[in-house]
């Protein structure tokens, strides 16, 4: 057992990495509340963006962005352009796109 002791930095580096890969692709969700876009990891907020401060949504893709997305596919990923902040450019990738677009489109965002 003591010859064993000196790997468990190793495997509590492995059972970190795994649990941060885990919320990212699996445990990484988007909301529209009355106020504020959310990304959520587990059902804790990470990040939210106020409605107000969203200038538009597109159903796109730019170099200079803030990503907060769980995918490599084009398809799934809508730019929320902000009116403030270092980053304009806020990426996201709900499941549904086009949904989450009519959702934003209802609390009053502009869509492109």
């Amino acid at each position: 057992m003591e010859v064993f002791l000196h790997l468990l930095p190793l495997l509590g580096s492995f059972m970190f990495a795994g649990l941060l890969i885990h919320a990212i692709f699996w445990g990484m969700t988007y909301t529209v509340d009355e106020a504020f876009v959310r990304v959520r990891f587990y059902g804790c907020t990470a990040r939210k963006i106020a409605l107000s401060d969203i200038e538009w949504a597109a159903h796109d893709w730019v170099f200079w962005n803030e990503h907060w997305t769980n995918t490599g596919n084009p398809k799934r990923m809508l730019l929320l352009r902000r009116r403030t902040g270092w980053f304009k450019n806020f990426l996201i990738s709900p499941p549904s796109p086009q949904d989450f677009l009519q959702e934003l489109a209802a609390h009053g965002v502009a869509i492109r």
